[in-house]
Order: C-alpha cells, then structure tokens, then sequence
C-alpha cells in the first residue's frame, strides 16, 4: 500500500511541475488611455507561463516608463489555438 501512495505522489508531483513548462500561443490584449484617447493592442507571445509573465512585466514596465499609472491601463491575456509558426 505505502508503494501505491508513493507512486501517485510522484506521478502528481510530476504532473504539477511541468505545467510551467509547457510552450503554448498566448494572446495578450493591451488596452491604455492616453489624454482621454483610448487605444488597444494585440500581441503574441510563444513561451512558457513563466516567459508569459516576463512579457507582461515588460508591458507594464513600459506603461509605467510612460508614466501611466496602472487604473489608465489593463493588460489580458489567453491561450491562442495558434502553432509556434503562427504565433508571431
């Protein structure tokens, strides 16, 4: 019994680490108002959750550098049914 236990724990430990190391099309959606002017944007991003979050720190690093402050913008993102070819 303990052998069954210790085996599905490291099957499921296994299972959750590689979640982030999955490469998917993420869309991300930018949407800011500059001097009442709203403006949007799409882009996409080929990575892993971890490099998603890279480049949405970017974004935000680049709103703040702006000098917007973060109730003038939001930032979404999705998983894109695109292949790593399509994803530009």
């Amino acid at each position: 019994m303990k052998k069954i236990v210790l085996a599905c724990a490291v099957l499921l430990a296994g299972v959750l680490s590689s979640c982030g190391d999955t490469n998917y099309c993420y869309e991300i959606t930018q949407k800011y108002n500059v001097l009442g002017v709203e403006t949007s944007s799409t882009s996409y991003v080929w990575g892993t959750s971890n490099e998603l979050d890279a480049a949405i720190d970017e974004i935000e690093a680049t709103f703040e550098a702006m000098g917007l402050s973060k109730d003038a913008y939001t930032i979404a993102y999705k998983k894109a049914s695109k292949s790593q070819e399509e994803c530009y």
